[in-house]
């Protein structure tokens, strides 16, 4: 196995590109200063002016923490063409939902924070409970652990290329990233975002153009591979029986991923989307949001894993290597001449970088919005809840430091973190669209399924007494039925809670009626409220509608993998299938979303919900 990195290839142009790229970013943090606002919703929210296309960006950008490349690199080299497949599974779907179902409602609502959601859709002692909870879990359990990962991660690049302690890479990054976000806030977030997307989709391609004239063009690359690796390899199609990503795991991602999506805009496994929504101008651009996060996020991946198909013919070794994640350092020391290192290192600090200033200002706003103003100091002028702010960010930046001194493993956080999250996901659909959810069922599904989630992963699960006569052995399947095992469960839980618990108050569902204008089954509140029914079919067209835009950005992704593979008459066949598919999603996209704008309740426009925790000094109308 080859040294990754002698840090001996390092030169004076490798410093000058990271020199360059730390300079660049101090220099835009001082240029939007004086744009972060002066109130909390020009702080944390950019005055709530942004287009979905630049939060899309944004969201695609933070998706790419420092594991992402050396994980779905290996992945890459132990699978093959149809790596693709993983992402289309784990995302394409579910961000289609969130698009057509529920982007819309969440900025409907005009909300500050997504915890805010809680006290607004229930009531009493468990809608303040949910809303403490879902803040308190994402800015101190879930945002630290994302931003320890990152830094692990990044320390795991950084510590073979430049022979540097993990002290030593946190003390040159952390000052760069706390003055930037500190002093230009949200906005400084997402457009330092957007140039560092540019950044590592410019390195991925500059790697994907060298392995190409290294192997004498796509045709080559696709000779070798099938001849290193086999045909299996060199497909685009995953097979049915594979280890790692067969059918059956395939199907598992993509129903598992889905199912609850878009519900919950504070996901344990990623809490920052609330932030992306709620900051767009208007309901239109939240949803297109979403769409441009799945086209952005897959184009990152398929540049980053396309050159990781070399690794399979030079090192066919590392195929089956406990150390996969190796093959994208093996690639870059193999394919980037010194002078090119750096830029290729300033895309791995941009992964990193922004995901931990994400993390950074949604969890403070939460922390402030949904716990300090709400229940600890409620009247305070509005500079003392910036400063405020700028203190809990350096403050769960701090504990991700702590996750990555005291961590070894990434993956080990990524596993416990979705493990966590994934046992609730049915109560996320619930409380949009059946108006007999409570509050004690929201809170059994969020406090009790991570619980069952536990309790099956390590004592139902690995008992020999359980699994007779090997009734829960699925073999290399066994995580995945965990997890679907858990959210059955939870589903059973909440579902007896919701009937042996009162509903919440009529007044305060037709308040919440009112204003979000769910859909779904929501008859006796519409009665009650003398309002309309929601839409029928809505909640179906939806999800007739979404595999479109799916199929879209998979096929663009498929095409572009069959031209980097020679196989032009497969690339026609998927840029056919890509423009179809494409055209109903705009029609049905268009009929969606066409004409909404954020809601005014012209009849009730001065009505506030019940608990509303809102203050109009800090609410700016749309």
């Amino acid at each position: 196995m080859p040294n990754l990195f002698d840090s001996t290839q390092l030169n004076w142009l490798d410093w000058s590109v990271l020199g360059l790229y730390f300079g660049g970013l101090i220099v835009l943090g001082f240029l939007l200063r004086k744009q972060s606002g002066d109130d909390l919703e020009g702080y944390f929210l950019a005055g709530r002016k942004l287009p979905g296309w630049l939060n899309g960006f944004s969201y695609a950008a933070t998706c790419m923490n420092a594991d992402v490349a050396p994980a779905y690199c290996g992945m890459t080299v132990v699978t093959g063409a149809f790596i693709c497949w993983f992402y289309f599974a784990r995302f394409g779907l579910a961000l289609m939902i969130a698009a057509l179902l529920f982007a819309g409602l969440w900025r409907r609502l005009n909300l500050r924070t997504s915890p805010e959601f809680y006290e607004l859709r229930f009531s009493g002692p468990p809608a303040l409970t949910m809303r403490s909870w879902v803040a308190l879990r994402s800015a101190l359990i879930a945002l630290p652990a994302w931003t320890g990962a990152g830094l692990l991660g990044l320390h795991k690049i950084a510590s073979p290329l430049l022979d540097w302690s993990i002290f030593t890479t946190l003390a040159v990054v952390i000052p760069v990233i706390l003055f930037y976000v500190l002093a230009s806030g949200y906005v400084g977030v997402v457009t330092s975002d957007f140039f560092q997307t540019l950044i590592i989709i410019g390195s991925s391609i500059l790697l994907m153009t060298l392995v190409l004239i290294d192997f004498g063009g796509p045709s080559q690359l696709y000779a070798a591979l099938e001849q290193s690796a086999g045909v299996e390899a060199a497909s685009v199609f995953p097979p049915m029986g594979h280890e790692v990503l067969g059918l059956i795991a395939i199907a598992a991602w993509t129903v598992g991923t889905a199912i609850g999506y878009g519900g919950d805009a504070a996901p344990m496994a990623g809490a920052m989307e609330g932030q992306r929504i709620l900051s767009c101008r208007n309901e239109r651009e939240s949803a297109k949001m979403y769409v441009w996060t799945t086209i952005v996020l897959f184009l990152l991946l398929a540049t980053l894993t396309l050159p990781a198909l070399a690794a399979m013919v030079h090192w066919p070794e590392v195929r089956t290597a406990e150390q996969k994640e190796l093959a994208y350092g093996m690639l870059l020391a193999r394919y980037l001449p010194p002078g090119l290192l750096g830029l290729a290192l300033s895309a791995v600090l941009a992964s990193i970088m922004s995901t931990v200033s994400s993390n950074m200002n949604f969890g403070a706003q939460v922390l402030v919005n949904d716990v300090y103003q709400r229940s600890l100091k409620k009247n305070a002028p509005v500079k003392h809840y910036l400063l405020m702010g700028k203190v809990f960010s350096a403050g769960i930046l701090i504990l991700g430091i702590l996750v990555a001194v005291a961590a070894t493993n990434v993956i080990q956080i990524s596993i416990f973190m979705l493990g966590l999250s994934s046992a609730e996901l049915t109560a996320n659909w619930a409380q949009w669209w059946w108006w007999r959810f409570n509050g004690w069922a929201r809170l059994t599904a969020s406090l009790g399924g991570p619980l069952i989630f536990i309790l099956n992963k390590l004592f139902v699960f690995p008992n020999a007494w359980f699994s007779f006569p090997h009734l829960l052995d699925f073999g290399p399947h066994n995580d995945y039925m965990i997890i679907f095992v858990s959210m059955g469960m939870t589903w059973v839980a909440w579902v007896m809670v919701a009937w042996l618990t009162p509903p919440e108050p009529m007044s305060h569902l037709v308040a919440f009626y009112r204003h979000a204008r769910p859909y779904g089954l929501w008859g006796p509140v519409a009665e009650a409220a003398g309002e309309p029914l929601p839409p029928r079919g809505r909640i179906a067209y939806g999800f007739a509608v979404a595999p479109f835009g799916t199929i879209m950005v998979a096929s663009g992704i498929l095409t572009m993998t069959l031209l980097y593979l020679g196989r032009l008459s497969g690339a026609g066949l998927a840029a056919l299938t890509m423009l179809i598919s494409g055209s109903v999603f705009y029609l049905g996209f268009s009929k969606l979303i066409s004409s909404r704008v954020v809601v005014e309740v012209e009849s009730n426009a001065t009505e506030t919900l019940p608990c509303d925790p809102r203050e109009p000094q800090f609410v700016e109308n749309s």
